[in-house]
């Protein structure tokens, strides 16, 4: 069985839907966000494979960097492969389990603002806009810790995939939970999201006089 190397993905929502083909026909099809395409394409076409990009998705939920093979491709899992669907095939042995591509947790940071215009950048030739701002805590931006979710399965006969959550850097910490368990933390997390949503919503507004607990004001 021909294989393809591990594919650059984020793990993102992707957006574009990148069919692959051998010698003779659809072999596979690659999922990926917009700021990867073009290194998953130039991978995949790196192995001996053709990459062939469509802006569309037709099926909604694939993570950046997932592959689907079709069962007649040259890309298919042969009989008694030991590797689950969902698994990436990158150093199980090593790790000792398989695992699915990591979905990162963490927002994705904002696109840099653009050059501003000519006009713009005249007008900042004043040394009186240029002066310096006084820096400190509160006008840095938050350090948020890399964080992701994967499916994972150990290599021993009868074991089954749990949700494992990794929070750090190179050597992240990990929580493991079933997949019970993961329903139910999904669904506390949209109630909890609920009420934080709704507890923002009732906020007065500046200037708004709050009303007491009867509604009167």
């Amino acid at each position: 069985m021909s294989v393809l190397p591990p594919l650059p993905g984020c793990g993102e929502l992707a957006t574009i839907r990148i069919e692959v083909y051998g010698g003779g026909g659809l072999d596979a099809a690659a999922y990926a966000c917009a700021w990867h395409a073009a290194s998953i394409v130039a991978t995949i076409e790196a192995a001996g494979w053709s990459a062939c990009p469509a802006p569309r998705v037709p099926e909604s939920g694939r993570p950046c960097g997932h592959v689907y093979r079709y069962p007649t491709g040259g890309l298919a899992d042969p009989p008694g492969d030991t590797h689950p669907r969902w698994c990436d095939r990158d150093g199980c042995a090593a790790r000792r389990r398989h695992r699915s591509t990591r979905l990162p947790l963490t927002p994705r940071s904002p696109a840099p603002p653009a050059d501003p215009p000519a006009s713009e950048a005249l007008a900042t030739d004043d040394p009186a806009a240029k002066a310096p701002t006084a820096k400190g805590p509160a006008s840095e931006a938050p350090i948020t810790e890399a964080a992701d979710v994967a499916l994972a399965q150990a290599l021993v006969p009868g074991a089954g995939p749990v949700l494992v959550v990794a929070v750090g850097g190179a050597e992240p910490g990990e929580l493991m939970l079933t997949l019970d368990q993961g329903r139910v933390l999904s669904y506390r997390l949209r109630r909890l999201l609920d009420l934080a949503a709704a507890t923002h919503a009732r906020r007065a507004g500046p200037g708004v006089r709050p009303r007491n607990r009867r509604g009167c004001p």
